[in-house]
């Protein structure tokens, strides 16, 4: 799934805002609802894969690809705002007859994915809580796909200059299977731990900083 190097490079602010502005030395609060900063807006999608460890079928392949709409370029004081934010994930085939098997006609949870990201040389591991699954009904057949969402604070920087950003190595969930009545499902609510596949370019972008 190949995109081009501005995709590329625009897809940096939709992972990571969240977590870099509550970094004092960087970003200043939350500004989401603020005009975002920028000469321009774009949509963006950006693709990867993880491998998860699910209950019951173990370590599975899971595709993700994240969207969002943010600007090419920010200004010192002044924040970088995201909008459109979702995270497209399909669970495979396997893993999907699993909750099948249990009984399972939807599913719904939380999440939460490291980004790895540089101010100016300065390297920052971040994680960027608060984010949730909807409940999405399982279908009679074939693979799940599901949506993750979540609110993207805004991040202001106090230097001008660069600020990199990558997909961070690890990604968690808290997965909830519910039965067609509501209630949950044998496995009740599962931890999902996923490790970013090797071989990929975790690289996102690189905003400049006026």
């Amino acid at each position: 799934m190949p995109l081009s190097s501005t995709s590329t490079r625009r897809a940096a602010a939709v992972v990571a805002a969240a977590g870099i502005a509550s970094l004092t030395a960087f970003a200043g609060p939350a500004l989401a609802e603020q005009e975002t900063t920028g000469t321009a807006m774009a949509p963006v999608a950006k693709d990867v894969t993880f491998t998860c460890e699910f209950p019951m079928v173990g370590a599975r392949p899971t595709q993700a690809k994240v969207n969002a709409t943010f600007p090419d370029g920010a200004k010192v004081g002044e924040p970088i705002n995201v909008t459109d934010f979702k995270v497209d994930v399909t669970i495979d085939e396997q893993t999907a007859d699993a909750l099948r098997l249990i009984g399972g006609a939807s599913v719904e949870g939380s999440a939460a994915t490291g980004v790895d990201v540089n101010v100016n040389g300065t390297d920052l591991g971040v994680t960027l809580n608060g984010l949730s699954i909807p409940s999405t009904p399982v279908p009679e057949s074939g693979p799940l796909n599901t949506t993750i969402v979540g609110p993207i604070p805004g991040l202001t920087v106090k230097q001008p200059g660069e600020v990199t950003f990558a997909v961070g190595s690890t990604f968690t969930g808290k997965i909830t299977p519910r039965t067609a009545d509501g209630g949950e499902t044998e496995l009740g609510t599962f931890d999902l731990p996923c490790t970013l596949d090797q071989g990929q370019d975790p690289a996102l972008a690189s905003v400049p900083v006026q």
